[in-house]
């Protein structure tokens, strides 16, 4: 069998499409449900098999409320990575895996959080990166900005920022939201060298001069490629030949030419192309080894940093122009070592992600995750119960409702609605089944997505009487409630006939096996029960396994969901959590792809 690789930027584009299934105007429909209010069977938190009983059947029997992920709830997630003094970072590398490495770092910013990438940062002589000293701050940089050094010699692009409320939301012990910043991405440049990486040092790189230029030293005879140093320099031919003259200061400071010749006995040098701007003797120089760049791409130009104290090694590479367009470069020091025989350095090009660094946070960054924040507040108007207590979240997606009513406009009404069939609402996609149709009202199941006010409804696929009509409300289990909510328990009318009903309890009726459940709690309306199997009969006592109280049953409502409808893509078990009419649960949910 062959050895395969599944890039992490097509798990980057898996979350993206969950993302959109979310956000998107023809979207899915995905719940955060709370379930399972009874103990653990050995009172431990077991953990959630994938299987068919665990991921289908009990989650549903266990379920007792969920709510709507909605637009602002998601949020692509990358490993949390802090930036802490004295940690050493891994800069990114184009030829090496450093996913899963700390080749970026969040800092608090105090009203946000700030991202950044690590470019490159200093080694020792062993080869080994030095701990980084000094926190990268957005107040020394910008999103126009290219990548900028710290003082300890890291060097460091801004990616993006998240307010604090964002990082509150989504942020866990382990995991961070990854967002983009459009300045970042404008500028982003494809192919650009950005950095090349000194990974060794090489020695005896001896051509080495700096100095400035007097009046009679620029453009001699009028000639702008050829000047002359001063008379400290070499006086060996070629001493300087393929060095690189950086102007440090002064007219035509920040330019580069590479010196194609030098005469050793006047002390002259030949440059490569003029200058933009001619130097004056406010010019100063320096001359290092040049760094060829050879490949598809063009504009990249560098040179070679000298330490002077260890053996002329080169220790930094400066890229004076990044350049763009490519997708391969060769890297070759061009220096004279004066006769003595040299250590080569070795150097590479760190090539950029595609559309280069900055263009796409999600990939560059490695994000395979998409976090969901989500809030359980109060009831949420009513809801959701605040009672009892509950042990397992998970992510419910395309669930069926199974009791909606429509209240239709009587005047907009065409046609004959029939039992049966397929109603579909014109702009918000949802589906349901005609169950009945009395007065001006429609009765529907298995309904799909979110029927609003002020949209047309209309019968879809082939039938006799094709019918439309205006939707003036709608009411799920005959409450004025939106889809964004759901009520999972089965609810009673009853009449009390003895005792107290124990939290928790397995629940029985008439001694009838297959009618059985476990009771959650009672309001002024309701008896509730999950987990119900068979059929609770009205008009037929109820009795609680270990309280012996007892009800009589004088009406039911079914769960908001058809049961066993839709797909559980998410299960977390934990310890128990208590609601109450005052408290709000903050769901932290982070799916790894």
């Amino acid at each position: 069998m062959g050895k395969t690789l599944i890039p992490s930027h097509l798990k980057t584009h898996v979350a993206f499409q969950v993302k959109e299934s979310i956000t998107e105007s023809a979207n899915n429909a995905y719940y955060v449900f709370a379930g399972k209010h009874t103990t653990y069977a050995n009172g431990s938190i077991p953990t959630p098999q994938d299987s068919t009983q665990s991921v289908l059947y009990d989650a549903f029997n266990n379920m007792v409320f969920g709510k709507r992920i909605s637009d602002n709830d998601v949020m692509l997630m990358i490993p949390k990575v802090e930036w802490t003094a004295n940690t050493v970072y891994v800069p990114y590398d184009s030829n090496e895996v450093v996913l899963g490495e700390p080749f970026y770092v969040s800092v608090n910013a105090t009203s946000q959080y700030d991202i950044f990438k690590i470019l490159d940062a200093p080694r020792y002589t062993n080869g080994s990166y030095v701990p980084s000293l000094n926190s990268p701050s957005l107040n020394e940089t910008s999103p126009n900005d290219t990548y900028y050094s710290t003082a300890d010699g890291y060097v460091w692009k801004y990616m993006y920022s998240v307010t604090n409320t964002t990082w509150n939301k989504f942020a866990t012990d382990t995991w961070m939201p990854v967002s983009s910043n459009t300045q970042v991405t404008g500028n982003a440049v494809s192919g650009a060298i950005d950095v090349i990486r000194v990974s060794y040092q090489g020695s005896n790189y001896n051509a080495l001069y700096s100095n400035s230029f007097n009046a009679s030293q620029i453009q001699i005879a009028g000639n702008p490629y050829l000047y002359d140093l001063q008379p400290d320099a070499s006086s060996n031919n070629d001493f300087y030949t393929d060095s690189a003259l950086y102007i440090t200061s002064g007219p035509a400071a920040g330019e580069i030419k590479k010196i194609t010749d030098y005469n050793g006995a006047y002390k002259r040098m030949t440059i490569s192309s003029p200058f933009t701007t001619t130097p004056t003797s406010l010019t100063t120089y320096q001359i290092t080894p040049y760094i060829e760049i050879d490949g598809d791409g063009t504009g990249a130009v560098a040179r070679g940093l000298v330490n002077t104290a260890s053996s002329n090694s080169i220790y930094k590479v400066e890229v004076i122009g990044r350049g763009g367009g490519y997708s391969y470069a060769t890297i070759n020091v061009r220096a004279n070592t004066g006769g003595v025989s040299s250590n080569g350095a070795v150097i590479q090009a760190m090539l950029p992600p595609r559309g280069g660094h900055g263009s796409n946070t999600y990939v560059e960054l490695g994000s395979t995750a998409l976090g969901i924040g989500i809030t359980f507040s109060n009831t949420e108007s009513g809801t959701i119960p605040t009672t009892n207590d509950f042990r397992t979240i998970g992510v419910l997606k395309d669930p069926l409702f199974a009791n909606v009513q429509l209240s239709l406009n009587a005047s907009s009404v065409s046609g004959v609605f029939t039992i049966g069939a397929n109603l579909v609402q014109a702009n918000t996609f949802a589906t349901g089944v005609i169950e009945s149709y009395i007065g001006a009202t429609l009765q529907l199941t298995n309904v799909a997505g979110q029927f609003l006010s002020g949209k047309t409804v209309y019968v879809a696929g082939p039938v006799s009487n094709v019918a439309t009509a205006n939707v003036l409300s709608y009411k799920i289990n005959n409450v004025a409630k939106d889809f964004t909510t759901f009520d999972q328990r089965y609810r009673y009318v009853v009449d009390y006939i003895a005792g107290t009903f124990i939290a928790d309890e397995a629940i029985y009726q008439n001694n009838i096996v297959l009618a059985n459940g476990v009771y959650h709690s009672n309001d002024s309306t309701f008896w509730t029960l999950t987990d119900v199997k068979g059929v609770i009969n009205a008009d037929e006592q109820c009795i609680g396994v270990s309280s012996g109280a007892s009800v009589n049953v004088t009406g039911r409502v079914v769960p908001d969901l058809v049961k066993y409808s839709g797909d559980v893509v998410y299960l977390e078990n934990f310890d128990p959590v208590s609601r109450s009419n005052t408290q709000s649960e903050q769901i932290k949910i982070v799916l790894k792809f």
